[in-house]
């Protein structure tokens, strides 16, 4: 029943805020290159928001400019589903993203889906790589909005290929590890209207393209995983002038993932812009939110994360299979031997201290006897 009501209370948060589909194995931005294994469910749930104050950039600013506060609040869950061993189906929902118009938010946004292949492993385990395909469906009632990662409005489509190095293959949870993903996005919105102000529509000339990177390290404890990530786009094909967030941009990424049970765990963490505060938006063809005289970003200066990770299923608390029991017992015997080594260490270490004491007397009590023997003969 706790389990249950943990659910649930995950559920609420992501209703009320979140970012593009992760789930699966992955860190705040970053994919491991693992994935969940047949038949794990998992629920992870990303609150996630920015805030600005406005004010008039020049020596007199306009009769109807009023100062307020711009929120970007986002909610999104991802369901992460293990079909087989090797391969990972992650459905992302974006319940909630203000969007500053009239609407004032999207309540449903879109839905990502993701098919993931992976956990292919080399060089003696320690490197494993996989690949994803991703769909953006639109599903929100509007689009090209501000501060965030473009939304055409179409049907939008990407592949990722993603690399995890892990220094311990053994036990991966529990060693040092680095992630890279590489990945190409299309905003398919050629044709298309994106934009409508003031009664005009603007249709996408071109199909919006962009590079997708994201690098990661994690270095995990038994109760803590302290996590390092570095993600941006960089667009080989830019959107339209009348697009929102047709700029490049780049983020660094400190966080921390809390793990009190082996089936929960919660994520915090703040994304911090370090790519440069430059708009290329036509401000002729947009709404005055944008307008550079604001002194409002391009993309969010910072925003911070909050998020939940559930394993739904196999439950914690139902009766274990016999191979279920084995693994456990398993993993206690590494955890004992593990300790064990730590103690022979220890050991080994005060072993050899004695032994160089030894040989130091033994030295000592030579060089002792050698004195005598000179004092005897020059008697």
């Amino acid at each position: 029943m706790r389990k249950v009501s943990l659910i649930l209370l995950v559920l609420s948060i992501s209703l009320v805020y979140s970012q593009p589909p992760i789930g699966s194995k992955s860190m705040l931005h970053t994919h491991s290159a693992q994935t969940l294994g047949k038949s794990v469910l998992t629920l992870y749930s990303d609150m996630n928001f920015f805030t600005r104050a406005t004010e008039f950039v020049g020596s007199q600013s306009p009769q109807n400019f009023r100062a307020a506060n711009y929120w970007l609040v986002v909610g999104q869950i991802y369901l992460s589903w293990g079909i087989l061993d090797n391969l990972d189906l992650i459905v992302s929902p974006r319940i909630y993203q203000d969007t500053h118009y009239s609407n004032e938010y999207n309540l449903p946004g879109d839905i990502f889906t993701t098919l993931k292949l992976g956990n292919f492993a080399f060089l003696e385990r320690k490197l494993n790589m996989a690949g994803a395909l991703t769909f953006r469906f639109p599903v929100g009632e509007k689009h090209n909005y501000p501060f965030v990662e473009y939304a055409s409005g179409a049907v939008e489509y990407a592949f990722t290929g993603m690399w995890s190095y892990f220094f311990d293959p053994y036990l991966p949870d529990r060693s040092l590890s680095l992630h890279l993903n590489l990945g190409w996005w299309n905003h398919n919105e050629a044709g298309r209207t994106v934009y409508d102000y003031r009664g005009k529509k603007y249709d996408a000339t071109r199909n919006s393209q962009e590079l997708q990177y994201a690098f990661g390290l994690v270095y995990p404890t038994d109760m803590f995983d302290y996590r390092l990530e570095l993600m941006g786009i960089a667009y080989i094909k830019e959107p339209d002038e009348f697009v929102y967030s047709r700029e490049n941009y780049t983020y660094i990424t400190p966080s921390i993932r809390y793990k009190p049970m082996s089936w929960i765990s919660a994520d915090l963490g703040i994304d911090i812009r370090i790519s440069a505060d430059k708009n290329t938006t036509d401000f002729t063809k947009v709404a005055a939110l944008a307008n550079p005289d604001y002194n409002l970003p391009n993309y969010c200066s910072w925003r911070v994360h909050m998020g939940v990770n559930v394993q739904i299923w196999p439950l914690a608390t139902r009766r274990l299979s016999s191979a279920e029991l084995e693994r456990e017992k398993f993993k206690k015997r590494v955890e004992f031997f593990e300790k064990i080594v730590q103690e022979r260490d220890r050991t080994k270490d005060v072993q050899e201290e004695l032994e160089r004491l030894k040989k130091e007397r033994e030295q000592a009590e030579k060089e002792l006897e050698e004195l005598k023997q000179i004092l005897q003969e020059e008697k």
